[in-house]
């Protein structure tokens, strides 16, 4: 009976040997998890590649998934009716040139000169008739023609500027039109050129938002691109952490979906501007919010393993190293 108890005795001492070894465990555990952490956000680079001029779709030689070079063709839309308003703003633009020539060509006519020479020579000539008049060598008759002649010399010559003023008119308004004619030509040349719309970047087609023959609408949203390559970590820093880090730091980063893997951020800028409160005003904090800064974390490209946008990471601040 004794020997009974004994053991009995000596099942529930080491039982609570047991359980004083767990948790002296699990106090560890905790100990080494502790850390100054916090939670970003992997985010990269997406071009949303829009239709700059309204139109159906007529090509789009590629498909979600499918890797895309810089300058590769995305999407096109009809150019029919694009092409008609060039034809159009061609001819009117051709015909204004037309007109300008016509006006500067009116503008420069030698009539003006004609007529001021004229005048001229008909009041030297006067000069001449007058002396002899006043000797009597000229008769009353012929002065009074010629001084007819004079009069109407000096009336055509002024009509003679009048028109020329009038022919520089013509040629000024002549070349607004052109210039506007061929601001509209330019306009649709560029239009022209943009019913092609092309890869800004290298990079993924992540999403195709439209099919053939669709009517689509200027600005619409056609193919997302994403750049994997150009990736980097979104972290909200409280004020009391933020001081601390400095651009061009080196910190490690490490995500729940790649546990054994740590990987490689630099610090590529701090936001200056408060982001939101992560505590609100109590007695504890006299009052006063907590706020965070927003810090942008670019990730290595020699990080073989892919972080996919969206993913949470977990931010060491504690060993954010110095700049390399």
């Amino acid at each position: 009976m004794q020997n009974g108890k004994k053991k009995v005795l000596a099942l529930l001492l080491a039982g609570c040997c047991v359980l004083s070894a767990c948790g002296t465990k699990t106090d560890d555990t905790k100990t080494a998890e502790k850390g100054n952490f916090v939670t970003g956000t992997v985010e990269c680079k997406e071009v949303y590649v829009r239709a700059k001029i309204p139109g159906y779709l007529t090509d789009i030689p590629v498909e979600e998934g499918q890797e895309v070079k810089e300058g590769d063709l995305l999407f096109s839309t009809d150019r029919r009716d694009v092409e008609v308003k060039q034809t159009q703003a061609s001819a009117t633009a051709k015909a204004a040139a037309g007109q300008v020539e016509a006006a500067k060509n009116a503008a420069e006519a030698a009539v003006v000169e004609k007529a001021n020479a004229n005048v001229k020579l008909l009041e030297t000539e006067y000069a001449k008739y007058q002396e002899l008049y006043a000797m009597d060598a000229v008769s009353q008759d012929n002065m009074d023609k010629l001084t007819t002649q004079l009069e109407a010399a000096r009336l055509d010559a002024a009509a003679a500027a009048a028109q020329q003023q009038a022919a520089q008119g013509q040629y000024e308004a002549a070349n607004g039109q052109l210039a506007a004619a061929k601001g509209v030509l330019d306009e649709v040349n560029l239009n022209l050129g943009q019913t092609s719309q092309y890869a800004p970047c290298n990079g993924t087609i992540t999403m195709v938002s439209s099919s053939l023959g669709e009517l689509i609408g200027t600005g619409t949203t056609i193919v997302t691109l994403t750049d994997y390559s150009d990736r980097w970590v979104m972290a909200n820093v409280d004020e009391y952490a933020v001081g601390k880090l400095k651009v061009g730091q080196q910190i490690p980063l490490t995500s729940k979906a790649h546990p054994d893997t740590v990987f490689h951020g630099k610090i590529v800028n701090i936001s200056k501007s408060p982001d939101f409160a992560t505590k609100k005003s109590t007695n504890e904090l006299n009052d006063q919010d907590v706020v965070t800064y927003e810090v942008k974390i670019a990730l290595s490209e020699k990080d073989d393993i892919m972080l996919y946008p969206g993913m949470l990471v977990q931010v060491d601040l504690d060993k954010a190293g110095e700049k390399k």
